[in-house]
């Protein structure tokens, strides 16, 4: 699992701007197509920098991110399409007069510190089918971080069938051989596939599940 450590947001940004260039590697090699201006889904850190609470969290975050894309990179997508980080903000009691006519309740006890912790992060890649079967296999069995995939979404990149060919000219079938031999064998022409050629769309959300024990 990968855990949380103490992080300092200086330290954080350099690690991101590290993670961008492997990344973008890794990519290159594996001959895979990455959005323009990539930056991991931490946009909002490229140029300013996180709180000092914040720094430990995103470095764990980020870590899980990488692990993530080189899973999808390294088995050879056409193209990350898509990719973004879904925000969890805390929820804020609302601020508001209380009537001195109301009798105050006692104030409940905080809740101690959650379990478990999710963070959520949405893709879309391009790929073959037995690409994008390999993609959603070994997120489920890889062993480094907990994932669960929430949601799938699968498109064929062609909405329409093959055409169906013109026939072309009609051969003429030749006469009967009187002398016994064997017709000449017709040339055949080259083979066209019309299925096992498609590509697909898929889209996922996958959850970053986090253990607090």
């Amino acid at each position: 699992m990968l855990t949380e450590a103490p992080l300092a947001p200086n330290e954080f940004q350099t690690r991101l701007r590290q993670a961008i260039i492997h990344t973008a590697e890794n990519a290159r090699n594996n001959r895979v197509k990455l959005p323009a201006n990539f930056f991991l889904g931490f946009d909002e850190f490229v140029s300013s920098l996180p709180t000092p609470e914040e720094a430990p969290a995103l470095g764990q975050e980020l870590s899980q991110v990488q692990l993530l894309l080189n899973t999808i990179i390294e088995a050879r997508v056409d193209a990350i399409t898509a990719f973004h980080r879904i925000h969890h903000p805390g929820i804020t009691p609302a601020a508001g007069a209380v009537s001195a006519a109301t009798p105050r309740a006692p104030p409940k006890p905080s809740p101690g510190p959650r379990l478990i912790e999710e963070r959520t992060v949405e893709f879309a890649i391009a790929a073959s089918p037995t690409a994008g079967r390999r993609v959603i296999n070994q997120i489920a069995a890889t062993n480094e971080q907990f994932f669960i995939i929430r949601a799938i979404h699968v498109k064929n990149q062609k909405d329409k069938g093959p055409p169906r060919e013109n026939a072309g000219p009609t051969v003429p079938i030749p006469p009967p051989n009187p002398t016994g031999a064997a017709p000449a064998a017709t040339p055949a022409g080259p083979l066209n596939f019309i299925v096992g050629n498609e590509h697909i769309d898929l889209s996922a959300r996958v959850e970053l599940v986090n253990f607090r024990l």
